[in-house]
């Protein structure tokens, strides 16, 4: 007897549960037993249980192992025999369990798709649409039911875009990520995954435009996939299924468009209310805002980039050694563009989050060299390596990336000369001349003089690669230069010339110094034939025909780049057009240069114009300069984009440059109006230096000195500045400050309402500040009756000034002379004085510019109403600095020096500021001062020279001799300076042996010092004609006699002094005492003292030979004037005629400043 089991339909409901976990989780080995225990207990969910056996099958059909590719067709095209079966079932089920006919339809569906019939599948999904009771949230309790309507919008979406039903399919894409429901289970996430990854490559593939409203479709798709993998708690392994997309190439897609977006300037809109307005440029955002907005693009930037590295170095493996790492080539290239962008202008420190750039070029370093863990000798990671160290300051280790590159590169073209085939993976020709052209200017910029000679060796490999034969046909070779661009061929060129110049004035042997900087000359005029727009081969040929006394050649060159007609937009070197800003900021340098010229033809009038058309060329001071801000003085980081100028992008030797302009104005005033009058400019000069660089006091604790470092006390260098705000003018000035403040006070204001319009729009400008101690103290503000009365005309030489509160002497500064006339009274601190403000900041000045907020409309700003309570203040026109395409920016992002490197630039170029100040008033007869200015260029000295013995390498005789990496002077040549100007001030106040003994320890630290050499070498010469005793005569210490004054005739003196008697003249000399000549005296030893004046003479003779053949001496006409001196006393007469027309024609040509005062840099921008 058969027993007939009643079906359960507690069970069935269990069974119906374990068979849903198991297609959900992918456990295909249960799914048949399950499902005949399904239709034990439920016979009423057959179609669910056929779907179910049939997704086994399909399974197992598309993941079985071939060996060809025909067996997998074959069991795919096997399922042919369910499709009848799945048909029923799907009708069957439609009336009773619409939910099982909606998983028997994407079964079906999904047949069909595998079978490549696109169009039945779509028939199948189109008439099962609606059929699920349950929506995507339903009511249902099955899972796998959610999993097949995630499969069918794939499949849906597959088809058509297969069917050739591109806009359907796109608009599908886009509707089925913003109703993507998850990560619940393994085989929800497999096909979540699936339809994200082909939806997010689709948006990419059929972009129609890069606009911002398909950017913005695109990056909805991204986002979709960016949330989802942020919800699955844990990363699922990679599967190898041929229907899956590499998780990788997603990522890597969606990293391509937010560098896409990144490249193109925008950031996100808040007020976005759909996908086609989700990026806009940022115009018209707040300060805050605009940082936020950075600030969240940069962090989903970093979670991409992240991600996707971690993908690649995990899935890729490391290539033999004749294989390319293209995909980690790629990557790196990629990385290295977004890179170029964060260090532009556009990208602030605070939009960049913890680190600013410094921070990102670091991440940017470690995704290089684990890049290297997967490539073999890969040439472009080396070029990038380079390129971040060398921006970072890194050189050394920049110089060692570009070795290795240089080895490997070099090595490469020989196999190919040698066997008439490329090298696969190598850089081709002119990607690598650009790295070696670049590499050649950063030795030179920023290098010393064994540096400069590997620049040489480096352009000798240069001129190699160019010589280089490569095969064009199977039976012909052409040079390489043939095939190289004209852009690269003028980079080539150019770093020729520029290494070439640059050994000319290092070298030791003084006969090649011609043929040097003949060749040099010829490379760059090559160059500039290749390339004629060019600033940078403009501006170093420029200085080779300069400093070749070739001035009218020189002055042709800089005008016919600077010429207005010139187009704006420059192509270098295959790279973005140039901006016209960034084109103006890179002719700072030849506007100085072709000034300079000018004087050289004692044109002073026009030299004077080309000064101010530096900064002239802006238009707007703001543009330049920025807004004149408290904040921007404290720190330039902190200010806002809207606040800051130019110069706040510069590195530190291109400010130099502009703080060099405004010593050459300096010393045209001296030339036209005098000395006296051009010492007034000496706070002008310090309060730009201030604008420029900051307060030196800003960063000192970036050096971390030892706990055994010596650190200044507070007496000597507290304030820094500050304690000699008052010293800047002469001490008659200061006393009258001393006695009468609030007279100096009113008798500034009225000088302000007299003064130029451009000193009273200045000292408007600057009362607008708040009533606070300016925090730069090296403001020198002239409050004194003094500086009213020398308010006169060289005012006008500096129309570009009122673009800083420092600007102009008239101007006042109550809040800074308050404090300072009441310390100088033995008061207080003057709180009364500085809690009350003087009438020019109470009343509002007619002539302040005001900033305006932007105008939310078309209509013409001067058409507008004035806005409330500032009727004679109407909204000007928006001048901020433009953000610059990031396209446009150079192959290396501007330099950032170490904090060691750039403090002592920064410290070294105030030095020299004092200095020039100290001559300043040395010519001035302004001694006291003169003394005062250049007792502050020793403070900065010592400060950095403890600094230096404070850093992790210690100090030594090397490293204070030799200036390193980074520009500017070594710390033995800024103690040569300090001591050979306290030399001039000392011959100036008639003290020749004081000056003596101070021009020997200028030549302690620095033997080739060159006024060093001239000075002494002038006193030396003296001693030997004898306008100079040998030595300082002693001061008798014994007190008066008080003998009678008849018996002072007796008197012996104790000491003589040095007479010309006969023994102290040369042999050669008539004898100025003894008419008649002794024989005995003629043939007799030398006597010490004459000993003495021959080993002067000889040692000034032998000091100027050697200065003569230096690069610091060969073109310095008063050193061959003193030298032709030398050789007169030495009795060689032809030589010293020889020097005196070398002198002659050196002064020809010879400018108001050196030529190489122009830049740091030399001959390299």
């Amino acid at each position: 007897m058969s027993l007939h089991r009643v079906p359960n339909a507690d069970k069935g409901a269990r069974y119906l549960g374990l068979l849903d976990h198991a297609l959900c989780h992918g456990q295909w080995s249960d799914v048949p037993e399950l499902a005949r225990k399904v239709e034990k207990h439920a016979p009423q969910r057959k179609s669910l249980t056929l779907a179910a056996r049939a997704e086994c099958h399909v399974v197992t059909a598309s993941h079985r192992p071939t060996s060809a590719s025909s067996a997998t067709t074959t069991s795919i095209h096997g399922l042919t025999e369910l499709l009848p079966r799945l048909r029923e079932a799907v009708t069957t089920a439609e009336s009773t369990h619409p939910d099982d006919a909606t998983i028997a339809s994407t079964c079906l569906a999904g047949i069909y798709w595998l079978q490549e019939a696109p169009l039945e599948a779509l028939k199948v999904l189109d008439a099962g649409a609606g059929q699920s009771s349950a929506g995507p949230a339903g009511n249902s309790t099955l899972g796998w039911l959610e999993v097949c309507q995630v499969k069918a919008a794939y499949i849906h979406a597959s088809c058509m875009e297969a069917s050739g039903r591109q806009s359907e399919a796109r608009e599908y894409y886009h509707a089925a990520v913003l109703r993507t429901p998850g990560y619940r289970s393994p085989e929800l996430r497999k096909w979540t995954e699936r339809l994200l990854a082909q939806a997010c490559l689709y948006s990419v593939k059929t972009i129609p435009s890069p606009s911002t409203q398909d950017l913005g479709e695109t990056y909805t798709a991204f986002k979709a996939w960016g949330e989802f993998w942020e919800r699955i708690p844990s990363k699922e392994e990679t599967t190898t299924s041929g229907q899956d997309i590499p998780r990788r190439q997603v990522w890597k897609a969606y990293y391509d468009l937010l560098s896409t977006i990144l490249q193109r300037g925008l950031v996100f809109n808040p007020d976005a209310q759909s996908s086609e307005d989700l990026f806009i440029l940022p115009l018209n955002t707040s300060t805050n805002q605009h940082t936020h907005l950075k600030l969240r693009q940069r962090s989903e930037m970093q979670r991409v980039e992240s991600t996707h590295e971690s993908l690649l170095l995990a899935e890729i493996k490391f290539p033999k050694a004749s294989q390319a790492s293209t995909e980690v080539e790629a990557w790196a290239q990629q990385v290295m563009a977004n890179w170029k962008v964060y260090s532009g202008s556009a990208w602030t420190d605070a939009d960049l989050g913890d680190g600013g750039k410094t921070g990102v070029s670091r991440s940017v370093l470690d995704i290089l060299y684990r890049a290297a863990t997967k490539s073999f000798h890969s040439t472009p990671i080396l070029r990038h390596l380079f390129t971040v160290h060398a921006a970072l300051g890194e050189f050394d280790l920049a110089l060692h990336a570009f070795e290795s590159y240089l080895e490997i590169v070099d090595k490469g073209k020989a196999r190919a000369e040698k066997t008439g085939q490329l090298q696969f993976g190598l850089d081709d020709d002119d990607t690598a001349m650009l790295t070696a052209a670049e590499a050649v200017r950063v030795l030179c910029r920023y290098g010393d003089r064994e540096h400069v000679e590997r620049a040489v060796t480096v352009s000798g490999s240069m001129q190699k690669w160019l010589d280089h034969k490569r095969p064009a046909t199977a039976d012909s070779t052409t040079s390489a230069s043939s095939l190289l661009q004209k852009t690269t061929l003028a980079a080539n060129y150019r770093a020729l010339g520029i290494s070439q110049a640059h050994w000319a004035q290092l070298t030791y042997e003084s006969e090649e110094r011609s043929r040097l900087l003949t060749e040099a000359s010829n490379h760059l005029m090559r160059a500039q034939r290749y390339d004629p727009a060019n600033i940078d081969t403009a501006y170093a040929l420029a200085l080779v025909l300069a400093e070749t006394r070739d001035v009218s050649g020189a002055i042709e060159v800089i005008r016919g780049v600077i010429e207005p007609e010139e187009s704006p937009v420059v192509l270098t070197a295959g790279l973005a057009p140039i901006s016209p800003l960034e084109r103006k900021r890179q002719l700072i340098p030849l506007w100085h240069l072709l000034a300079l010229c000018l004087t050289a033809q004692d044109d002073f009038e026009a030299a004077e114009q080309m000064c101010q058309a530096a900064y002239k060329q802006f238009g707007n001071p703001m543009v330049l300069f920025g807004q004149p801000m408290e904040t921007m003085l404290r720190d330039p980081e902190k200010a806002t984009v809207k606040q800051r100028g130019l110069i706040d992008h510069m590195e530190g030797l291109e400010k130099e440059s502009i703080l060099q302009i405004k010593m050459t104005e300096i010393m045209l005033l001296e030339l036209t109006e005098g000395a006296e009058t051009a010492v007034d400019l000496a706070d002008e000069l310090l309060g730009l230096y201030s604008r420029l660089f900051g307060s030196p006091d800003n960063k000192v604790s970036i050096m971390k000195p030892t706990a055994t470092s010596a650190v200044p006390p507070p007496s000597r260098l507290g304030g820094t500045l500050r304690s000699i705000a008052g010293s800047i003018r002469p001490r008659s000035r200061r006393r009258s400050n001393a006695t009468g403040t609030v007279r100096a006070q009113s008798v500034d204001s009225e000088a302000a309402g007299t003064s130029s319009p451009a000193s009273r729009e200045l000292a408007d400008r600057t009362n607008e500040q708040p009533a606070a101690p300016p925090p730069i103290s090296i403001t020198v503000p002239d409050d004194s009756p003094a500086s009213a009365e020398k308010s006169h005309g060289h005012h006008l030489h500096l129309p570009h000034i009122p673009h800083h509160p420092f600007g102009g002497r008239n101007h006042g500064g109550d809040v800074a002379a308050d404090s300072r006339s009441a310390s100088d009274a033995g008061g207080s601190e003057g709180v009364e004085e500085r809690s009350t403000p003087s009438r020019s900041q109470v009343q509002p000045s007619l002539n302040t510019g005001q900033p305006m907020g932007e105008i939310p409309h078309n209509e013409p700003h001067n058409e507008l109403p004035p806005p409330p309570g500032h009727v004679e203040q109407p909204p000007t026109q928006d001048v901020r600095l433009p953000t610059a395409h990031p396209a446009s920016k150079s192959v290396v992002p501007e330099t950032q020096l170490l904090p060691m490197h750039e403090r002592r630039h920064r410290f070294g170029v105030l030095v020299r500021t004092w200095l020039f100040i100290a001559g300043l008033y040395i010519r001035a007869e302004m001694y006291d001062d003169s003394e005062t200015a250049v007792q502050n260029a020793a403070k900065f000295v010592d400060m950095l020279e403890i600094e230096l013995a404070g850093s992790d390498s210690g100090t030594n005789a090397r490293r204070l001799f030799h200036k390193g990496w980074g520009g500017g002077d070594s710390i033995d040549a800024l103690w040569a300076d300090v001591w050979s100007t306290k030399a001039h001030l000392a011959l100036a106040r008639e003290h020749p042996f004081e000056a003596m003994a101070q021009y020997e320890q200028a030549l302690s630290h620095f033997p080739d010092h060159p006024a060093g050499i001239i000075g002494i070498s002038n006193l030396l010469m003296d001693i030997y004609e004898e306008k100079l005793p040998a030595e300082e005569p002693i001061v008798p210490l014994r007190p008066l006699p008080t003998a009678p004054i008849a018996l002072l005739g007796d008197a012996k003196p104790t000491v003589s002094r040095p007479t010309s008697s006969a023994s102290t003249v040369p042999s050669r000399r008539p004898s100025l005492v003894s008419d008649v000549p002794d024989v005995e005296t003629t043939i007799q030893n030398p006597t010490p003292a004459e000993l003495n004046r021959l080993a002067a003479r000889d040692r000034a003779y032998m000091l100027l030979a050697n200065l003569t053949k230096l690069g610091a001496g060969w073109d310095d006409s008063e050193a061959w004037l003193t030298f032709a001196r030398a050789h007169e006393l030495g009795g060689e007469i032809g030589k010293a005629k020889e020097a005196l027309w070398w002198v002659v024609e050196l002064e020809d040509w010879r400018p108001v400043r050196r030529w190489r005062d122009v830049t740091a840099g030399v001959y390299a921008l």
